[in-house]
C-alpha cells in the first residue's frame, strides 16, 4: 500500500506545481497587444500588470506563477496569430 500513497503523493506534487499563464494573465495580456505593438505601452509594463494575477495557492501549494520567458512564449504566439 505504500508505493501507492507515494505514487499519489507524487502526482498531486506534479499537478500542482506546474506553472504557466492564467486565464487572468492571458486577459490582461491580450487586452494590451495592441498598444504594445503600436509602442504606446512596453513589454515590461503589461508583464507587471499580468504578474498581479499570479495565483499563489494555498500556503504555496498549487501555486502558478508566470515567468518572463513564458510571458515572452505567449506573447509571440499571440503577435505572430494577428494579421494586421
Amino acid at each position: 500500500m505504500r508505493p501507492l500513497y507515494k505514487i499519489i503523493f507524487l502526482l498531486l506534487l506534479i499537478l500542482f506545481s506546474v506553472a504557466g499563464v492564467s486565464d487572468k494573465q492571458r486577459t490582461v495580456i491580450d487586452n494590451q497587444i495592441f498598444l504594445i505593438k503600436e509602442g504606446m505601452i512596453s513589454k515590461e509594463k503589461v508583464f507587471k500588470k499580468a504578474k498581479k494575477f499570479d495565483d499563489t495557492g494555498v500556503f504555496g501549494f498549487g501555486s502558478d506563477e508566470m515567468t518572463k520567458e513564458e510571458f515572452e512564449n505567449y506573447l509571440k504566439s499571440k503577435i505572430f496569430t494577428i494579421h494586421d
